[in-house]
């Protein structure tokens, strides 16, 4: 077990191979005044679905293309369904559902490093050596509530990016699938295991920890106990199917491309349709600094279809309507292009995606220079951001929590929501 149990993992010998993110301690703060939902602004998003692009992708190459000039790469911009609003020629499925989405291309920011640039955009926080902040997933299954029995509130697809459930509570924290090939394979019961058998074995398990923690740190045994009965209530539930892409019908599986990330995208929709409130999906590797157009290329080959595909499936079965759609990293890239035929970290200008549950489609917020060095128009801020998203599920973004040193902190301590994107 690590210093702080934030993410304790489970191997297959233990039930499942699925990790668990779980912050220290949290499973104490129950009696601290952790708030449950409360009476408010209600939104018209129900649920969140992240494509995180993990190492950054480029703007220029992407969502704010500057054909023509020094900076722009040797990708063509085409035209989407809006009139007016471009983006690169290798997003075409993409580019058919501008009706449905909008481009923030004025984000800026001020954090270089991946790693801490990560947790700012799963957080709205920078990183604080005083308070550690939950991951915004963990915060929607919080102020949301849970909806589907045995059904983790917030799950995170295809690796783990490090940020837990911070000062809420254990359960709260995301629910690790760290492979996405065939993840209910999974969660199935080892060989000449049946349920009763199971049973026993959870029993045996809580008679083990009970001794343990009367010898060893309890915070940390309660938080390894609570990943065991979530994966055990995962196992359990009657919405386990959901983790099952077979069911599909081969139309709507061939929609999202052949890609694990565009069937990590397909399940991410089954799991949002069976009650969970977030999921995130991982999408590695946009970190170019070598090699930019390539790679990138490649990697638009399968975000095309598998965005295209979940934007076209929530609308055609009625989820885009409650369901907030993100796709985003943790920076831009530069401008420059360096020797490599690379391009480097960035964050003076870069973009992000929305759609679905209260976003308004066939929009562009900011606007960049003509080599997309500087923002010339309506800068927007991480926290404007989180404000907009938050705003979206009807959060009262200045509403407190108290951690469990008794310091009051608020789910966003700042920020503006982007007016233009609300409908």
């Amino acid at each position: 077990m690590d210093s702080d149990c934030r993410h304790c993992r489970l191997g297959r010998r233990d039930f499942i191979r699925l990790s668990f993110g779980a912050a220290a301690g949290a499973a104490t703060f129950g009696n601290l005044g952790l708030a449950w939902p409360q009476d408010g602004p209600q939104g018209k998003a129900k649920s969140v679905i992240l494509l995180w692009m993990q190492g950054a992708p480029s703007q220029l190459d992407t969502w704010d293309l500057k054909p023509g000039t020094d900076t722009g790469g040797p990708f063509k911009a085409i035209d989407t369904a809006v009139p007016g609003i471009q983006i690169c020629q290798h997003l075409p499925r993409v580019a058919k559902q501008m009706k449905k989405l909008s481009l923030i291309r004025s984000i800026h920011s001020k954090d270089p490093n991946h790693d801490t640039a990560s947790y700012l955009l799963h957080t709205g926080y920078r990183r604080s050596e005083t308070v550690d902040h939950p991951h915004f997933g963990s915060m929607v299954a919080q102020e949301l509530g849970m909806q589907a029995e045995g059904l983790p509130g917030c799950i995170t697809i295809g690796g783990d990016d490090g940020i837990g459930s911070g000062y809420l509570p254990q359960d709260r924290a995301p629910f690790i699938v760290e492979k996405i090939d065939n993840p209910l394979e999974d969660l199935k019961l080892a060989a000449g295991v049946t349920k009763f058998r199971l049973d026993d074995r959870e029993e045996l398990l809580k008679a083990q920890n009970e001794k343990f923690r009367t010898e060893h740190d309890e915070k940390k045994v309660i938080a390894h106990q609570k990943a065991y009965e979530r994966a055990l209530a995962l196992i359990r539930s009657p919405h386990v199917k959901a983790f099952d892409v077979s069911r599909e019908p081969d139309e709507t599986r061939k929609l999202y491309g052949a890609s694990a990330f565009g069937r990590a995208c397909l399940l991410a929709r089954r799991l949002v349709q069976a009650g969970t409130r977030f999921v995130e999906v991982r999408f590695a590797d946009w970190d170019t600094h070598a090699d930019n157009f390539n790679r990138t290329r490649k990697l638009m080959n399968d975000l095309d279809p598998g965005f295209g595909g979940l934007l076209e499936d929530l609308d055609r079965t009625g989820l885009l309507s409650e369901t907030l759609v993100l796709c985003m990293g943790e920076f831009g890239r530069t401008p420059r292009i360096n020797a490599g035929e690379g391009r480097d970290h960035f964050t003076k200008a870069w973009s992000v995606a929305m759609a679905g549950g209260g976003i308004r489609g066939g929009r562009v917020v900011g606007r960049t220079n003509v080599d997309g060095t500087d923002i010339v128009e309506r800068p927007v801020t991480v926290p404007d951001y989180y404000s907009t998203i938050y705003h979206c599920l009807g959060i009262d973004a200045k509403k407190q929590y108290m951690t469990s040193t008794g310091r009051p902190v608020k789910i966003l301590d700042e920020g503006t929501p982007v007016k233009e994107l609300i409908s």
